[in-house]
């Protein structure tokens, strides 16, 4: 969110993506609709801005805030929370107004200072913030997260005035405009956040909106929770949808069975729902920016071993996966980087057919070798592996398919299949309490460096541990060097994703894709192929 996730969206197999989903309202329509029922595979976990590690949450946060920028029903990106921006010939300098009616949902005003305060809280190190790395190369980002820069306030953002945000830059960034529409570059207020402490984003009671919606009944483990039309929301008269109600489940057959017993106007397939579903009026199928992979923590001193990493990858037929086990979820997985987010400069080919290698492919001769080499290498003759998986369907069909590849072809290896609520995951992954595991990032903006990026040495999403110099240096070319030639950065990026790919930091399993039913009459309904899934905005229900 990602992503991931994006970004998580770390935690399910079958990450959600998109489109307008049945467009049928006017611009000038007023009329307000019905209320919604929702159903998610996997629970909320925070609303936190700084700390957004999955789907649900990202949701939450993209409905109940806004940054200067918001996505709109054609997946294009608008000015939201700001009105203009005027940005320098050198792409250095940012200048943004903001709209003179923003508020915060307890009435009080809105202002740059709380731009200010919520960039400055994320690069804190105190913070710990998960959405931290996509800051770097505003001025000072990088020096103020690894501590060589102790002053917060030096981050490239200040407030001139009320209205006045200016944003500096140490490089340019092809991809900033697309971030500052991320979650992790939203308001924060600077009183309320502190005056919660700790409890800020685990509950209703300690979450502030911004957005077309506020959180109601949610005490941090509700498995149902509203949000409620924000009637302080600078462009409310868009919202339509009063109330929206969601319902989380841990398997596609409860939100399958609300929706045939018309409780819930969407839910996610299964495998065997998706077949049965295909003349089903409701049915869509939509392409995501999202691959699904194996994570594999390179603390553990066997998965430091490159030569295992790279017998893990061959191990998997990725095609019985795709076509077998996540049947119209997903489809193989060739690279890192999800399918859609750029193309050839040149050819206009997409990214993951110039990016392919020989090492993310079903390769039983190859596993073999290597993982006897790897075993030779750290004297070993047995490898005991636990791998952890959230408890949705998809998730935990993924993870025991990849326990039965595993065991079947590396001789020696015993695979332990670790299930825990979809919320935990992220937490059990940040905390480095994994070998293994099912994971999953939704591509947070359309560009390669947002996935890229989370295999960088110290970032703050690289939950494998795995580093690197020379990617490292790579990346610092490509994101530097060669930010401004778009040729030579699309090479340096394929070459970003060759490295790693040689390398094993990851292994690349499916791109997912979304196989739901939604009821016909709603209409409006935005679902992102990157960043948050779900966004209510123009959702209408007749």
């Amino acid at each position: 969110m990602n992503k991931v996730v994006r970004n998580t969206m770390m935690v399910s197999a079958t990450v959600l993506a998109g489109v307008t989903l049945l467009q049928g309202q006017t611009a000038a329509a007023t009329k307000m609709g019905k209320a919604l029922n929702w159903t998610l595979t996997g629970d909320l976990s925070t609303t936190d801005p700084s700390n957004v590690p999955d789907i649900p949450s990202q949701d939450a946060v993209q409905n109940t805030g806004e940054g200067l920028y918001r996505v709109d029903k054609n997946g294009k990106l608008q000015l939201a929370a700001a009105k203009s921006v005027e940005v320098s010939k050198d792409g250095l300098t940012w200048s943004f107004k903001l709209r003179d009616n923003l508020r915060w949902s307890d009435g009080s005003k809105l202002t740059a200072q709380d731009f200010v305060y919520s960039w400055q809280r994320t690069n804190d190190p105190k913070t710990a913030a998960i959405g931290a790395m996509f800051f770097s190369g505003v001025k000072n980002a990088d020096a103020i997260q690894s501590g060589k820069e102790k002053d917060v306030t030096k981050l490239g953002v200040t407030a001139a005035d009320d209205h006045t945000l200016v944003v500096t830059l140490e490089r340019p960034l092809p991809q900033f405009k697309s971030e500052l529409a991320m979650m992790y570059f939203y308001p924060e207020k600077q009183s309320f956040v502190e005056k919660a402490g700790k409890k800020f984003g685990t509950s209703a009671q300690n979450s502030l909106a911004s957005g077309p919606y506020v959180l109601k009944n949610w005490n941090g483990s509700s498995k149902t929770y509203t949000y409620v039309k924000n009637k302080y929301y600078w462009d409310a008269d868009k919202v339509r949808t009063p109330k929206v109600t969601v319902t989380t489940t841990a398997d596609a057959t409860t939100s399958f069975n609300l929706y045939k017993a018309g409780k819930s106007d969407f839910a996610l397939l299964n495998a065997t729902q998706a077949k049965n579903s295909t003349k089903n009026s409701g049915y869509k199928v939509v392409n995501t920016s999202a691959t699904t992979y194996m994570t594999m923590n390179e603390q553990n001193t066997v998965l430091n071993n490159l030569k295992v990493r790279q017998a893990l990858s061959y191990a998997v037929n990725r095609k019985k996966l795709a076509n077998n086990v996540l049947t119209g979820a997903a489809t193989v997985a060739k690279t890192f980087v999800a399918q859609g987010l750029a193309n050839n400069p040149t050819t206009g080919t997409d990214f993951t057919k110039d990016a392919t290698t020989k090492y993310v492919s079903y390769n039983k001769a190859a596993a073999k070798k290597a993982w006897a080499a790897g075993l030779k290498e750290l004297n070993k003759k047995s490898v005991n592996l636990t791998l952890v998986t959230a408890d949705t369907d998809s998730a935990k069909q993924t993870a025991q398919y990849l326990q039965a590849q595993l065991e079947a072809h590396l001789k020696g290896l015993t695979v332990t299949v670790k299930t825990v609520p979809a919320k935990q995951t992220s937490a059990l992954l940040k905390a480095s309490k994994f070998d293994l595991a099912v994971s999953t990032w939704n591509a947070d903006y359309a560009d390669p460096v947002d996935m890229l990026q989370t295999l960088v040495t110290g970032a703050s999403w690289n939950m494998t541990h795995w580093s690197d110099k020379g990617f490292d240096a790579l990346y610092q070319q490509a994101t530097t060097t060669d930010a401004n030639n778009t040729k030579k950065r699309y090479a340096d990026l394929v070459a970003l994703e060759q490295y790693a790919e040689k390398h094993g930091a990851v292994a690349p399993l499916v791109y997912s894709k979304m196989t739901s039913l939604m009821n016909p009459k709603v209409t409006g309904v935005y679902v992102n192929p990157i960043g948050g899934t779900f966004d209510w905005k123009l959702a209408y229900k007749k």
